[in-house]
């Protein structure tokens, strides 16, 4: 933030950091793919933080841990699970999980089996 002195008044303006509108027009770039259908939905941590690094943003691991819970990456990104990217909108397909699914079934086939 900066003071500006105008004929005896102060005015306060807030300059907006480079970065981070550099920052925010790259996720809203992925978002609109993304919700186009331009992109493959299917990310993982590595794969979001190349595709950043390739736009001049540097982040690391933890960075991107530590944004997802503010925006602009709050507004695109639901949740990680392990290295697996949820975007919002896409929590349901994540949710259902086929080798989750899968897996539970073969888990609740075992119980069956004890049981017998």
């Amino acid at each position: 933030m900066e003071w500006v002195e105008q004929r005896d008044n102060m005015f306060l303006f807030e300059l907006e950091d480079p970065e981070v509108v550099k920052f925010a027009a790259i996720v809203s770039q992925l978002k609109s793919d993304l919700d186009n259908g331009n992109m493959d939905p299917n990310w993982n941590t590595d794969k979001l933080i190349d595709y950043f690094q390739q736009n001049g943003i540097n982040l690391d691991i933890t960075d991107l841990y530590d944004m997802i819970k503010k925006p602009p990456l709050n507004m695109l990104i639901s949740n990680i699970q392990g290295d697996d990217i949820v975007f919002k909108g896409e929590e349901s397909a994540a949710a259902q999980n086929p080798d989750q699914t899968q897996s539970q079934e073969v888990v609740d086939q075992m119980a069956q089996s004890a049981m017998k």
